[in-house]
């Protein structure tokens, strides 16, 4: 493949990350936090903030190993997976779209192996305008939703369950806790922004949560169906309607809401993860498809 390709498809994206997950998941790799710098300090961060967030850089370093494969972390990159840091304690929405796009601009420097120009068009590859490709993402939707409701009822139920995040079948999140083929890791908001994941976290070997382990097995048939449909995340957004992603990158997500009870939101309003609609169509009286932009 070239070094300046984008034609590298997610099966093998996937197979490359979880290459270097199961050989080296915790070799080190130090990110220089000076690209903060150089890109210039937020202004809705203050010094305690940047200081987690640059926490987190050294601590994203540390435990992925350098690689020279453009966009091998892309998946890392996708809702809610490791590299896609929410600021939970950002009350404004407008700052947490924009967090999105500076997270994306800083670590994608740091990983993806992609020039400043491709990096700045990649969210673009989740948008659709055309009617073509969104008919066709309404069907995959309800396919999905067809072989899924059982499964998504009992998450809607579980009060122990807030969000299912799937790379693979082997690397995966549930709630704050990333599952890998050789530990678990689980995040805690940083003090200040919130930021999840964070520098502030704790390490268990697998079997020895059995808490954890059985929200694994509790799940495992819903996210072997996210992995048949490339379903990227499952989120609750309150207590009864639930956002299904399907892909995204950045603040681009596309997918589609379920449960829902209220007034049908309107472009331009933000949804519970501070992202602004850019498309929204009405399926049923409880279900709309979103696109974030």
């Amino acid at each position: 493949m070239r070094k300046n390709s984008f034609c590298y498809t997610k099966k093998h994206l996937i197979r490359a990350l979880k290459n270097m997950l199961r050989y080296g998941l915790f070799l080190c790799l130090l990110i220089n936090a000076a690209a903060i710098k150089a890109g210039g300090m937020p202004p809705y961060f203050n010094e305690d903030i940047d200081t987690e967030y640059r926490a987190f850089l050294k601590h994203a370093g540390d435990i992925l190993p350098k690689s020279d494969l453009p966009l091998a972390y892309l998946p890392l990159f996708y809702p809610f997976s490791f590299l896609d840091i929410h600021p939970t304690k950002f009350k404004s929405d407008k700052d947490k779209q924009a967090f999105a796009n500076f997270n994306l601009g800083v670590l994608g420097r740091n990983f993806l192996n992609i020039n400043k120009t491709q990096l700045s068009k990649l969210p673009n590859v989740t948008i659709c305008k055309k009617q073509a490709c969104k008919e066709e993402r309404l069907g995959l939707i309800d396919d999905f939703l067809r072989v899924t409701m059982n499964e998504l009822v009992k998450l809607n139920q579980s009060k122990d369950l807030n969000l299912i995040q799937q790379t693979d079948m082997f690397v995966y999140r549930i709630n704050n806790t990333f599952f890998t083929p050789a530990q678990l890791v689980t995040y805690y908001p940083s003090k200040y922004a919130g930021f999840v994941p964070s520098a502030n976290y704790k390490v268990f070997k697998l079997g020895e949560n059995e808490e954890l382990m059985k929200l694994s097995a509790e799940t495992q048939q819903v996210r072997e169906l996210m992995d048949a449909y490339n379903v990227a995340a499952i989120t609750k957004n309150d207590d009864k309607s639930m956002s299904i992603i399907f892909g995204g990158v950045s603040d681009n997500h596309w997918g589609v809401v379920v449960n829902y009870s209220s007034r049908i939101p309107t472009q331009g309003e933000y949804n519970h993860m501070g992202l602004e609609y850019d498309i929204i169509e009405k399926i049923t009286e409880t279900r709309f498809y979103f696109q974030t932009n």
